[in-house]
């Protein structure tokens, strides 16, 4: 018990208390003191790397190495997120992700903060896949975006804070009537300081849909370009934009619809902000139904948006239930009685 509390592994249930040799204190091991903060496993004491970056870099091919074991036997190619829960390296994984606890976003620079929130925003996705499961209702999904959260630098965010929040600069959410973060809220400080959100950031964030893009590595140094790729890559697909010059009509993923404010001042004017993110054949058709809607933009050009996919490739997901995100107290997993119960 001493080793344990002295690795930070085991805390008091309310935190009143050191480790002491009491039967009449109840301790909680760490990794079910707080199901809703995905990366506490443990306290982190030990060393942090002042490279941030590296350490998602690392934590990121630590848990695709995971994946890709756990697909390895899939006939369909899906992973097996109960066989990745199985991993050797995933409880390694689990405390090591706690070194994100001590690197704070604070004094990271435009570029930094973007390529390090995009990164970890990506990592944490697959980490809450295996440790929380996948939602599959909208009830769900609100709750996974919202109540599941991580531990950066001692501030914790959910999904949708770290997104709109962090990286659009603390914007509305789709579908959401005010900011993520109220004026009084000392997160707000942290939100890119920008005038304008660079909506290619869309193109980077994974979400763990398969109508998501795929996930890349960014870093501060090169992500003007990363993103530009990305960006190009994505709007390649007709998945994703689908230029129909027959019929004037453009249809794209619904990311462009959620996020409107990001791409255009408005529906009618998407088309010609869509003309940044093609190239070739495709951008060339757009550009010649622009030019014929009689000098009138692209007022007259139909937009449309595909349904979004929702599903994931995994199988064997845990039941995802936002109760799961609370500790019990009275199960005898997340309860330690010392000495004896």
């Amino acid at each position: 018990g001493l080793y344990l509390s002295q690795r930070k592994l085991l805390t008091h249930v309310t935190g009143d208390h050191d480790f002491t040799d009491r039967s009449d204190l109840y301790y909680r091991l760490q990794p079910h003191q707080n199901h809703d903060i995905l990366n506490s496993y443990r306290v982190w004491t030990d060393r942090v790397d002042p490279n941030s970056l590296a350490v998602v870099s690392r934590l990121s091919k630590k848990m695709q190495g995971i994946f890709d074991r756990a697909a390895l036997h899939q006939t369909d190619g899906n992973v097996n997120l109960h066989s990745a829960s199985l991993d050797a390296e995933y409880e390694q994984f689990e405390e090591e992700v706690c070194e994100l606890q001590k690197i704070s976003i604070e004094d990271m620079e435009k570029n930094y903060l973007t390529a390090y929130a995009i990164n970890v925003y990506n990592l944490m996705i697959k980490y809450a896949q295996v440790k929380v499961g996948v939602p599959t209702t909208n009830t769900q999904r609100l709750a996974f975006f919202n109540n599941v959260t991580m531990d950066l630098g001692g501030e914790f965010f959910s999904f949708q804070e770290l997104e709109n929040g962090i990286l659009r600069a603390n914007a509305v959410p789709p579908y959401a009537l005010r900011k993520v973060f109220s004026p009084t809220d000392k997160r707000l400080r942290l939100a890119l300081k920008v005038d304008k959100v660079d909506p290619r950031i869309h193109f980077g964030l994974n979400c763990g849909a398969r109508s998501c893009p795929p996930v890349k590595k960014f870093t501060a140094s090169d992500l003007n370009e990363e993103l530009r790729i990305v960006a190009l890559a994505f709007c390649e697909q007709d998945d994703n934009v689908m230029i129909k010059e027959s019929s004037n009509t453009v249809v794209c993923n619904t990311i462009f619809k959620w996020y409107m404010d990001d791409f255009a001042p408005s529906t009618s004017q998407l088309p010609v902000a869509l003309l940044a993110f093609l190239k070739g054949a495709k951008k060339q058709s757009l550009q010649n139904m622009i030019d014929k809607s009689n000098n009138k933009g692209s007022s007259s050009i139909k937009v449309e948006f595909f349904k979004y996919d929702w599903s994931s490739n995994v199988t064997e997901s845990k039941k995802f239930s936002k109760s799961n995100l609370s500790a019990n107290q009275y199960t005898l997993k997340s309860i330690l009685c010392i000495p004896n119960c």
